[in-house]
């Protein structure tokens, strides 16, 4: 039985989670998937519950916070709670938009 709220958009997009309060740290990762709720990434680090992050993927901009990063497999699935989307002109930017739209569609109206 599923147990989420929320529909997932499955995503297979290399992502750059950048720690904002420790300097600009900066972590490579994969979207795995979308939902009204937010997105889970795939990193090889965990990272702190709360912790405030800007991702950086097809020459747009999100910004949210982590909600949990917990190790599963080989990595850490992390959950991302987005709060603004700044999205770029590229064709695969607009497909995020429209993938956004479906899933987020809040986000992109803040």
């Amino acid at each position: 039985m599923d147990r989420r709220l929320h529909s997932r958009a499955l995503a297979d997009l290399d992502v750059q989670v950048i720690r904002l309060k420790k300097e600009g740290q900066s972590i490579p990762g994969t979207l795995a998937d979308m939902s009204e709720a937010g997105m889970c990434l795939i990193l090889p680090r965990e990272l702190r519950t709360g912790e405030q992050v800007k991702l950086e993927a097809a020459d747009s901009t999100l910004f949210g916070y982590v909600v949990y990063s917990k190790w599963k497999r080989n990595a850490f699935r992390t959950g991302v709670e987005v709060e603004r989307v700044l999205v770029g002109g590229t064709d695969l930017a607009q497909l995020l938009r429209s993938v956004l739209r479906e899933t987020m569609p809040t986000v992109l109206s803040r």
